[in-house]
């Protein structure tokens, strides 16, 4: 690619040695000390309990929650470890809004959830220290333990960070270094074969402190529900931090993770949302082929973190990753419906092998400062961001026999193709964006920002028969974003936003011209509550998100596409963090979301789009026994409504699920056992291409020494 985009990439790099050359030779201060008190809390760090209440990742700025006016859904590191969430789906089963697709059945490979109504899975929703991490969903999991907070924000989020679904993003904060020592080592045991060790050690590597350091590492061993699908993982995770200058930081990341597992293709509806005369499918049937079936992923991510003060008001910042991922796929997927010869016993399969490299690097270089225009103070941010990945896939199809759905019998020859297809796509994204966060006296905040977007993607593709296609996809968009919150005495705070979002649209019209990007606009008015001196973080808010420049049948021309769709999503969601004298943490959430294709030429008008529930509720409530030091206990309650299944005119039924958790500290020790769908409640969790059963109970037993 020789235009105009790549000139970008050597402003940027150019502009990354001009920041960090001539700090190398100078000296600094000491790193300044980790806090974990509601007070001193950074967007970066660790939260008190349950409750955040600042984060970067709806302004790019170190901004209090209470004064942002978007919805924002934090995780702390408490809340994970509280629930032994162990994946990005469990982390979020506790907030309002997001749904993972599949019900969570693929957790263990890949990342996909609907938020307020809209996929983004395959959008690039992933964000990595608000760096742009745009792996493929199915380039692998992200493991919980590397992070100290994970967080959603919800609704068009283009202004801060370019093409994005509408639903959505996810930004991963990673661990950090701490200035005092930090050491720990967790043993984990539990259902389905769990072994799990992992270690956290943290601290100054120099007398002065101006250099601190931080190693996560993990190893798992284990199983899942289906006995035989693996869920190994091995993480390790690098971090230094250095204060270059009194005015010059760099934290500098890496990562490596590879992992184990096999794709849970699901189960046919016959037997699982349908009748079959047969009786029902058992949860934990293997539809694959032992021995052939695996999904191997590595991933190995480096970058920095560089901060240079120009003075009190203004500072330099940029972010730099770089990611490499591979996944080595082979699965049999199954036909959705049963086979009707065999009196829906039987189920045909397919066999598949794919191997997967996914690479790509991100840079935002950012100017923020402060500065007062008569009775307004300003937070101004400036920023340039580029972005550029590249994805390739090589896959071969064949033949297997079919499966006994209910007498499998496995050991079956697989027969593959000699040739396959290739695939190869990139896409390069460059971003100008504008932000002033406005105050006025104690009470009013206002958020302008506006940017402009260069994206282009390329594609190609070769068939096994050698026929081969290529695309060239080159679009620009402009995103602005308002919001207006005033921030009472008394904690309350009412806001309005308005933002927007737009996401590049493959494929051509009948006259040969490029789709247009897909626009999606969001309307929020909210209401957020904080009473100073507690740690309660309370947000309620009602919500319009349409997208436009859907693509629908062209009634003029069959066979075709315009771009005449819409899908619109309203909703409503509460959700309320506390921790209270340090003896109760609670979190609830509350959601309604009514999503629909109101504008198509096809028969999916005014259908509800799949894995969306009308109406989720949650609530969790941890009590540290004040009678008993050091025992505390934990008890959870989820209700997933029903949801709009592939099946025409069937509903995936609600369900309500129970989690609850026993702990005990004494001195350096830290025990815990949680048990996860207590009641051991047999349920489908999702039907789209196939249907996913839920977990059944199962139970994990951790044990930790922190020194």
């Amino acid at each position: 690619m020789t235009n105009k985009l790549f000139r970008h990439r050597r402003t940027s790099l150019a502009l990354a040695c001009w920041m960090a050359c001539p700090a190398w030779a100078q000296t600094g201060a000491s790193l300044p000390e980790v806090k974990v008190t509601a007070e001193g809390e950074t967007a970066s760090g660790p939260a008190r309990g349950f409750v955040a209440k600042r984060s970067a990742t709806g302004t790019k700025t170190d901004t209090a929650l209470v004064e942002t006016p978007q919805s924002i859904t934090v995780v702390t590191r408490e809340q994970v470890e509280a629930q032994a969430a162990d994946s990005l789906d469990q982390a979020f089963g506790y907030s309002a809004g997001i749904t993972p697709l599949s019900g969570g059945s693929q957790r263990r490979i890949s990342t996909s959830f609907t938020v307020r109504g809209f996929n983004v899975t395959g959008q690039a929703p992933l964000y990595l220290n608000g760096s742009k991490f745009p792996i493929n969903s199915l380039s692998g999991a992200m493991e919980l333990y590397a992070f100290e907070r994970v967080e959603l924000l919800k609704g068009p989020a283009s202004i801060l960070y370019g093409q994005t679904a509408p639903g959505g993003i996810i930004n991963l904060v990673s661990k950090r270094p701490t200035a005092t020592p930090l050491r720990e080592v967790e043993l984990q045991a539990g259902s389905w074969g769990r072994r799990q060790a992992a270690v956290d050690l943290a601290g100054p590597l120099t007398e002065d402190g101006r250099v601190g350091y931080r190693i996560t590492a993990l190893a798992r061993n284990a199983d899942a529900m289906v006995p035989q699908l693996a869920d190994d993982r091995r993480l390790l995770n690098i971090a230094v931090a250095w204060k270059l200058t009194p005015d010059t930081d760099i934290t500098l990341l890496a990562g490596y993770n590879r992992g184990k597992s096999q794709y849970d293709y699901g189960k046919p509806y016959d037997g699982t949302l349908l009748p079959n005369p047969n009786g029902r499918i058992v949860r934990d049937l293997f539809v694959g082929e032992p021995g052939f079936d695996h999904f191997d992923t590595e991933g190995k991510t480096a970058g920095w973190l560089l901060e240079h003060r120009l003075n009190e008001d203004w500072t330099l910042k940029q972010n730099l990753l770089v990611f490499d991922y591979t996944a080595d796929n082979a699965y049999a997927s199954i036909a959705s419906r049963a086979d009707a010869a065999t009196g829906l016993r039987t189920v045909k399969r397919d066999p598949t092998v794919r191997y997967d490299t996914d690479k790509g690097w991100s840079l935002d270089n950012q100017l923020q400062g402060r500065l007062r225009t008569g009775p307004l103070d300003h937070l101004l941010l400036a920023g340039l961001d580029f972005s550029d990945r590249d994805f390739r896939r090589a896959q071969r199809t064949g033949t297997v026999t079919a499966l006994d759905l209910y007498n499998p019998v496995y050991g079956n020859s697989v027969n593959l193709a000699a040739a396959g297809s290739r695939s190869s796509t990139s896409a390069r994204q460059l971003g100008l964006y504008l932000q002033d966060q406005i105050k006025l006296g104690a009470g009013w905040v206002a958020l302008l920002g506006a940017r402009y977007d260069k994206a282009h993607n390329e594609g190609s593709t070769v068939l096994a028969n050698g026929a081969a296609s290529a695309t060239d996809e080159r679009s620009h968009a402009f995103t602005p974003r308002a919001g207006l919150l005033y921030h009472f005495d008394n904690g309350l705070a009412p806001y309005y936003s308005y933002t927007r979002s737009f996401q590049p649209a493959s494929g051509v019209d009948y006259f040969g011209r490029a789709f247009k990007p897909t626009e999606g606009t969001q309307h929020e008015l909210g209401l957020k509550y904080e009473p100073r001196g507690t740690n309660l973080l309370v947000t309620a808010a009602v919500y319009e998100l349409t997208q436009t420049n859907v693509s629908t049948g062209d009634p003029d021309h069959p066979g075709f596409s315009i771009q005449t769709g819409e899908i619109r999503s309203r909703g409503f969601e509460l959700e309320a963090r506390a921790s209270l004298s340090r003896q109760w943490d609670v979190t609830a959430a509350l959601g309604a979301i009514d999503a629909r294709v109101t504008k198509s030429n096809t028969a999916n008008l005014g259908t509800r789009p799949t894995s969306v529930p009308r109406n989720t509720a949650s609530v969790w409530v941890d009590h540290r026994f004040a009678a008993l030091p050091g025992l505390s206990a934990g008890l959870g309650v989820r209700r997933v409504g029903a949801q709009a299944s592939s099946v025409a005119g069937l509903n995936v039924p609600a369900f309500t699920l129970v989690d609850a958790a026993l702990r005990y500290e004494t001195g350096p020790w830290r025990f815990a056992l949680n048990v996860k769908n207590l009641a051991d409640k047999n349920y489908l969790a999702d039907c789209t291409y196939a249907c996913f059963y839920g977990d059944e109970r199962n139970a994990t037993l951790t044990v930790c020494y922190s020194w």
